[in-house]
């Protein structure tokens, strides 16, 4: 059986949801309190009793001939009575094991595995394939059902043992010599599913006597209990499903992602969705990364609820306009799931710029949600998206983004591309976030009780002065970048592209294009001309020398930061990210506080 329609309402704090066309793969995704998980286990619950709940309507498709002969047509509609009464006996009737068909099979996000109690071998092992099982026995909750699946796979060896011990007898009292060992290994199935998720790992036969089931890596054996819990997790998933063996059935997914890296996360959903014949499959998601790779499958946020009546249920696909916007951001549609307010920054999920906004944010801010953009390259995307889709709430999310002060040349206004942008972008006032952490107070209380007594990482002077001359070290580099930048935006980009091209001989255009080029040259002349850049350095060099030779801090605002921190820590003997931590702990106790500024920026997005 197929979910070709799920129509929901008044399932707080969901009020109206309405989705058709489903396929095989369903994605629902949405931020934090959107009312995901609630819906998913309602949908569950429906399913359990098709009758009873007026607040879901399913219309559901058959995909096998046992359905179609039970029902007496293609689809059936659970708000019709009869209908739904149809897909009650079907989901109702008791199943083999190991045959799992047409049914649902649910997976919940408590998946973490307690105790499981030993089975006690009788003496008369029945192959648990072969066993009738009861109806909602994967309706529930997957704890309750592990113990069922490790026992059955105990009982599995075992009965394939009796099997060969029985066939020997019978072929000896027959008076033969000989057999033919053409069992296959009940194992088979789990041994290679192990291997796909965990190579080079492989699983061993069961140790029936310990009832334990171990691996091998590098020559060694381990019990299963030593694998990471992400390992666990996904194992004991795939062991249930391949015990079932389902077939045309809903399988409803709630939080795959939850205790995996990504890519161990994707390997399950790809080793699932390969399994079984004629599944749908419904994932209930946060990752961006699984919302992402289903695009050209049924993915559907649930927005927020807007006005009475209104269908929170948002389909999106590939190439709708608000994927394609997000993508001039170097963003996917997913990260819309991971919270209400969204902030860009710079560098990736691993960098030191997000650890360290993430500790300045701490707890303060719980709407905002970091998310690593990449490079600086994208803050003209985001300043021209802002006016079409980013100044509106996307499904009930706003994007905001900050950026270090390299963003612009140093002749911009960066206040004025602020208001520009609705204040949801702001450009940090000092070259580098690392240039906030050159106060020299602060750095001495960090070193104060680490270095010995009588060292120059005590004293702040000692250390400003060593700042100073890493900084002495740097301006000629200094005032190359800042020159680079400012005639590079200067130039801007070349525009060879004419005016009424249309119906231009082969000659005729090359000569307007040219023409249009000796003008564009022109211009790029005028702006790059060696006394423009000559006087720009002069100046620059000028104010940064100045600063220094005078004592301010302006120097500490317009050389590198990151250059001036990373060469200062390895004076120091301190790893970096190790001295950036303890200094935001001393900042944040300093009043005034080095970071206000950065603190302000996000104290700005909350409020709006």
């Amino acid at each position: 059986m197929h979910i070709d329609t799920i129509r929901v309402k008044d399932v707080p704090p969901v009020k109206c949801f309405n989705i058709d066309g489903l396929s095989n793969v369903v994605v629902i995704a949405g931020r934090n309190g959107v009312g995901k998980t609630r819906l998913i286990q309602q949908l569950v619950n429906h399913c359990q009793s098709p009758t009873n709940n007026q607040n879901i309507q399913l219309v559901v498709d058959v995909t096998c001939k046992t359905e179609h002969e039970a029902w007496g047509k293609s689809q059936i509609d659970t708000a019709n009575i009869q209908d739904a009464k149809l897909l009650q006996v079907i989901l109702q009737a008791n199943r083999l094991r190991r045959n799992w068909k047409s049914s649902v099979v649910n997976i919940e996000s408590d998946r973490s595995i307690r105790k499981i109690d030993p089975y006690r071998f009788s003496f008369d092992i029945v192959d648990p394939d072969e066993e009738s099982v009861n109806w909602n026995l994967t309706f529930g909750g997957f704890q309750s059902r592990y113990q069922d699946t490790l026992h059955a796979m105990f009982r599995k060896v075992q009965a394939h043992r009796n099997k060969i011990s029985s066939k020997a007898e019978r072929l000896m009292r027959q008076g033969e010599k000989s057999m033919q060992l053409d069992f296959p290994d009940p194992l088979e199935p789990f041994k290679d599913a192990f291997r796909k998720l965990l190579a080079p790992k492989e699983l061993l036969d069961a140790d029936l006597k310990a009832q334990q089931l171990k691996y091998a890596l590098e020559g060694q054996e381990f019990p299963l209990t030593t694998l990471s819990s992400g390992e666990s997790e996904v194992i004991n998933i795939v062991f249930d499903f391949i015990l079932r063996s389902p077939s045309d059935c809903i399988v409803i997914f709630d939080e795959p992602e939850l205790h995996l890296h990504p890519e161990l996360s994707h390997k399950l959903i790809q080793t699932l969705t390969g399994l079984g014949e004629n599944n749908q499959f419904i994932f209930c998601t946060h990752s961006p990364d699984i919302i992402t790779a289903s695009l050209e499958h049924s993915v559907v946020f649930i927005g927020p609820p807007l006005s009475e009546g209104q269908n929170q249920a948002i389909p999106v696909s590939e190439d709708d306009e608000t994927n394609q916007a997000l993508k001039l951001l170097g963003q996917s549609v997913g990260i819309i799931a991971l919270g209400k307010k969204i902030v860009l920054i710079e560098g990736t999920h691993a960098s030191l710029d997000k650890q360290t906004y993430g500790a300045i944010l701490r707890e303060s801010f719980p709407d905002l949600v970091l998310v690593p953009s990449g490079g600086k390259g994208l803050i003209r995307s985001f300043s021209t998206l802002v006016e079409e889709v980013l100044d509106k709430s996307i499904w009930g999310v706003e994007f905001f983004m900050v950026c270090d002060g390299d963003t612009i040349p140093l002749s911009q206004d960066k206040s004025a591309l602020t208001k520009s942008s609705k204040d949801r972008l702001s450009v940090l006032d000092k070259y580098h976030l690392e240039n906030y952490f050159l106060e020299e107070d602060i750095l001495a209380r960090v070193f104060s009780p680490l270095a010995p007594e009588g060292s120059w990482l005590r004293t702040p002077a000692s250390i400003r002065n060593t700042l100073k001359d890493i900084a002495k070290e740097m301006i000629s580099y200094t005032v190359a970048l800042y020159t680079s930048a400012h005639f590079r935006e200067g130039v801007g980009n070349i525009n060879l592209m004419p005016k009424d091209c249309n119906g231009k001989s082969n000659e005729q255009l090359k000569s307007i294009i040219c023409s249009q080029a000796t003008t564009e040259k022109t211009r790029v002349d005028q702006t790059i001309d060696s006394t423009n850049i000559s006087k720009f350095i002069d100046y620059t060099m000028e104010r940064i020398k100045d600063s220094i030779e005078k004592d301010t801090d302006e120097w500490k605002k317009l050389i590198p930061g990151k250059s001036i921190l990373n060469i200062f820590s390895h004076k120091a003997g301190m790893r970096l990210g190790m001295l950036k931590r303890a200094y935001i702990a001393e900042a944040m106790k300093s009043d005034p506080n080095p970071l206000n500024d950065i603190i302000h920026i996000f104290e700005r997005f909350n409020e709006l």
